[in-house]
């Protein structure tokens, strides 16, 4: 083997670390051995979170990425706004008039959030006044200061489920866990496409 090959084949293994360390940690909790070889092709999309706004950055997400992956997805905030409580009646009706055979389910249930205090720091700028550049008398020097700043992270926890319209069964259940991001949109994004990925692994859409 030669040197190159050896350096490559050792830093493979730190590439797929850093790789892992930044992807939504994924559980499947339960699949129903009915799924057999279904395939959900139009599904309704539910979340269900404390924040409307989340709930409703969640549901375009994740019919955004089923669209991508060629299935027909309605967010259920379309059908049924964003009303404080969701109630079963109204996403089966929704699911009806659409003519849905899934409904995607997801809820979360933990939010925590760190707060990490970042000092600032100084830096020294100096300008000449003219003259012979190498003397340093001729330099005026300020200092720069950049504030303290507060950098947050955000650990979110999603559980999942899908149904199915035709007979109302739990067909499928993940818990996505998002760790340490800068911003919930980063996360929401980050479990959106866990969440629509998992689906793909498991085969539960076309």
């Amino acid at each position: 083997m030669s040197v190159m090959n050896r350096i490559v084949s050792a830093c493979l293994p730190l590439v797929a670390l850093v790789a892992c360390s930044t992807q939504t940690e994924v559980v499947k909790m339960y699949e129903d051995a009915a799924v057999g070889d279904t395939r959900y092709e139009h599904v309704l999309i539910v979340s269900v979170a404390s924040d409307v706004g989340q709930r409703r950055r969640l549901e375009e997400l994740i019919t955004g990425h089923l669209g991508d992956a060629g299935v027909a997805a309605t967010a259920a905030h379309t059908r049924i706004g964003l009303t404080p409580t969701i109630l079963q009646d109204d996403i089966d009706s929704a699911a009806r008039e659409l003519s849905a055979d899934a409904i995607l389910i997801t809820h979360i249930v933990s939010v925590e959030t760190s707060a990490r205090r970042v000092e600032g720091r100084v830096d020294l700028v100096s300008e000449c006044r003219g003259g012979d550049p190498v003397d340093y008398f001729l330099y005026d020097h300020r200092e720069i200061k950049e504030p303290d700043s507060v950098r947050f992270a955000h650990t979110v926890v999603a559980v999942t489920n899908l149904y199915d319209v035709d007979t109302g069964r739990r067909m499928w259940t993940i818990q996505s866990t998002c760790f340490e991001k800068a911003s919930m949109d980063e996360v929401l994004r980050e479990e959106a496409t866990a969440i629509v990925r998992q689906l793909q692994v498991d085969a539960l859409i076309g």
